[in-house]
């Protein structure tokens, strides 16, 4: 081998180099970095919330927004996890701990759609249910940090949905799914802020249940409980126009 080539190796490994590690301290982020996140996370924790029993990761970085966080959680807290974040120089960004109540609702909207599948399963329903939280009332007005979930007991009215077939969906067959999703939450004494559903053909059904489109699908969402109770297709009827309206817009 030549001295040029030599060279011209030599050279090449190095932008080779050069590339690589450019490459990784732009999704990875800067080692020095991370050490002085780590640094200034201890400072923080130094004197903050030592009454908690905490545990923290090592410093990681976020090419998204070229922050370094460091993850924290309590270990007698089941929702008590947050983080804190820096930039490049170690110099303090957020601390997310007066946010860790979402945990909680996290944890709630999990619940949720765990007793929906057992409804359904347990109420031998046809098809699909989803339970969520009342979305109008702030979730922090009903829950509290750690809080057990009782399924006979919750601590909010919820919003109720269905997605169902039928070889050619009508109002009536969303009708008919409302009336069952009322009857099976009814009997459970789940409090229901609205109700919504889905009616898709049979026609665009994929082998595994799932729906290839929802086009040709008919659907309304929020319907008072007084729709369904007295069966007015009347109503249901606007409420569905007016739904056809706003998708439409």
């Amino acid at each position: 081998m030549t001295k040029t080539m030599k060279i011209i190796l030599y050279i090449s490994l190095v932008l080779l180099l050069g590339v690589i590690l450019f490459f990784l301290v732009v999704f990875y982020g800067n080692p020095i970095s991370k050490i002085l996140a780590n640094r200034s996370a201890d400072e923080y924790l130094s004197t903050h919330y030592t009454d908690l029993d905490l545990v923290r990761e090592r410093a990681y970085y976020n090419f998204n927004d070229g922050t370094y966080y460091v993850r924290i959680w309590d270990k007698k807290s089941i929702d008590t996890k947050f983080y804190l974040s820096f930039d490049s120089f170690g110099k303090f960004k957020y601390d997310s701990y007066s946010e860790r109540l979402f945990n909680t609702y996290s944890r709630y909207v999990l619940f949720l759609n765990a007793l929906a599948d057992e409804i359904a399963k347990d109420s031998g329903l046809d098809f699909e249910i989803w339970l969520g939280p009342d979305d109008e009332i702030n979730y922090s007005s009903y829950l509290t940090l750690d809080q057990d979930f009782d399924a006979d007991n919750l601590p909010s009215k919820v919003k109720a949905d269905f997605k169902s077939y039928a070889e050619k969906p009508s109002l009536d067959d969303l009708m008919d799914g409302l009336k069952k999703v009322y009857e099976v939450l009814k009997e459970r004494n789940i409090a229901v802020k609205s109700y919504s559903g889905l009616v898709i053909p049979n026609a665009d059904k994929k082998d595994d249940g799932e729906a290839e489109t929802w086009k040709n699908a008919v659907s309304v969402n929020d319907v008072p409980e007084k729709v369904i109770v007295d069966g007015d297709m009347e109503k249901l009827k606007k409420i569905y126009d007016k739904g056809n309206e706003i998708l439409h817009k």
